[in-house]
């Protein structure tokens, strides 16, 4: 059912006296078209307030069928007359006029000058199964010569039989599933020292039983400024802290993973204590023999031969499978000819304490924050959020608005592979017209009720109503689908 509200309606100047009137006008009002698979209706009210019509004029109002803007059905007309005229047809006079035999006139009215006036309109006639009412349209014509409708240059807008209720269909989102909050990470490396055969964390300057002096103060520094660089952001927290302990390779395999683990988890620990974390959020591991980093400390020296570098890097990338294997390749490393000398000069005495380090990693994550703090986030570091915070702030705005929409793309560009985000950017596309945008992104969205949904609405805009009545079925419940099946049918 299409219905056109108030359509004017132009009248031109007559050619014959006999039909001779100046130009005046007729408006429709409640016109409504519908075509089923074996008639047309045809109806409308049609307003005479305006027209001025003399006495021995008439004119002639008829509905038309446009299909690809070429007229292929005529309608009954609607017959006007002046009063003289009226007079006339009531009596017979004018039925041997070609205007008259031109014309299935269905209802004859005479028009009462200066008064207001409506006269109903209301047809149905045959269609057959070739009639293609998606490509046709009603214009009402007006005939105020007697020449008939084919000549006619006057007409109402196209009123479409069929219109495509694309563009009145709705489409729906999906709010995204709370997940955990994206982390940032920042790593950093510090020598923290330790006793000899120790494991405790020695937070302020020490001296050890064999005289030697730890002072850790400044490598605990640097995780202090980096913890504090990664805590600038007055939105974030600490998620967690991991450390991991390497050792050098002397000293038997066993004994080094005892000694790293142990120190890596006393700096777990005081850095938990330190920042107020749950034991939990500080993480330990170790590496017993760091034994990658002495392969590249060989890899870039320029204080060995070639034939030593050959030498080291064939041991170092011999296979170990058990701690027996490194222990054997550490002892090699201490007594071959090939390498003692080597070792006790340079290798034991200066590479060696570079490979006892700590590396440790910070992660940060938003802090709980309401839905207006989020707004604020979006607009400096929308990667710390999650998609469902996303779609909270969103949810801040009118939906359809400009800064609803900005929120959905921020998604997509973040999430671009994720399917609700990519559901609920088509959706918005779509929601605004751009139909041909939103499709690719209907790839990646998955197969929830809400994606066929907007399959539907694209198929049905392209004109394949069963493939669109098939993906509103799959919708099952939706109340979207069920609405836009209805406009389908």
């Amino acid at each position: 059912m299409n219905t056109l509200t108030k359509t004017i309606i132009s009248l031109g100047i007559a050619a014959p006296v006999f039909f001779q009137s100046s130009a005046q006008s007729v408006t429709t009002d409640h016109v409504s078209v519908h075509a089923d698979g074996h008639s047309l209706t045809v109806s409308a009210d049609l307003i005479l307030d305006s027209l001025e019509l003399k006495s021995n004029n008439q004119i002639f109002i008829t509905p038309v069928v446009m299909t690809d803007g070429t007229m292929s059905m005529t309608l009954p007309s609607v017959l006007i007359n002046g009063r003289k005229m009226h007079l006339s047809y009531q009596r017979g006079a004018l039925n041997g006029f070609d205007a008259m035999r031109s014309h299935d006139i269905i209802n004859e009215v005479e028009r009462k000058n200066g008064h207001s006036q409506t006269v109903g309109y209301s047809t149905r006639v045959a269609i057959d199964s070739s009639f293609d009412r998606q490509r046709s349209a009603i214009a009402f014509v007006i005939d105020s010569c007697g020449c008939g409708v084919d000549i006619a240059n006057t007409v109402t807008p196209l009123i479409p039989l069929f219109e495509n209720p694309y563009h009145q269909m709705q489409t729906a989102m999906i709010t995204p599933a709370v997940t955990e909050l994206p982390v940032s990470i920042h790593e950093g490396r510090a020598r923290v020292q330790f006793e000899v055969d120790r494991t405790e964390l020695h937070a302020e300057p020490y001296v050890c039983r064999n005289g030697q002096r730890i002072d850790n103060r400044a490598q605990l520094a640097v995780i202090d400024d980096s913890v504090a660089y990664a805590l600038t952001d007055p939105h974030v927290e600490i998620a967690g802290i991991s450390v991991c302990g390497y050792a050098s390779p002397e000293s038997p395999y066993l004994h080094n993973d005892m000694l790293a683990s142990g120190r890596s988890r006393s700096l777990a620990e005081y850095l938990a204590e330190r920042y107020h974390l749950p034991k939990d959020k500080a993480t330990y591991s170790a590496v017993p023999e760091n034994w990658g980093e002495f392969r590249q400390q060989v890899v870039d020296s320029k204080e060995i031969t070639e034939q030593q570098r050959a030498d080291l890097l064939e041991l170092i990338d011999r296979p170990a499978y058990s701690p027996g294997d490194y222990d054997a390749k550490e002892t090699e490393l201490r007594t071959s000819p090939r390498f003692a000398t080597l070792y006790r000069t340079k290798i034991l005495p200066e590479w060696f304490p570079r490979l006892r380090a700590t590396t440790f990693a910070i992660s940060t994550r938003l802090k709980s924050l309401d839905d207006e703090e989020l707004a604020e986030v979006i607009l400096s570091t929308p990667e710390k959020m999650s998609l469902n915070q996303m779609f909270r702030v969103a949810r801040l705005y009118p939906e359809g608005s400009d800064e609803f929409n900005r929120v959905i793309e921020i998604a997509l560009k973040h999430y671009p592979d994720d399917p609700t985000a990519n559901l609920n950017a088509a959706a918005a596309l779509i929601a605004r017209g751009e139909y041909d945008a939103a499709r690719p992104l209907l790839d990646k969205a998955g197969d929830s009720p809400e994606a066929d949904n907007l399959r539907g609405i694209l198929a049905t805009r392209q004109g394949d109503y069963d493939e669109a009545a098939r993906y509103f079925e799959l919708a099952g419940s939706l109340p979207a689908a069920r609405k836009n099946l209805e406009l389908l049918k």
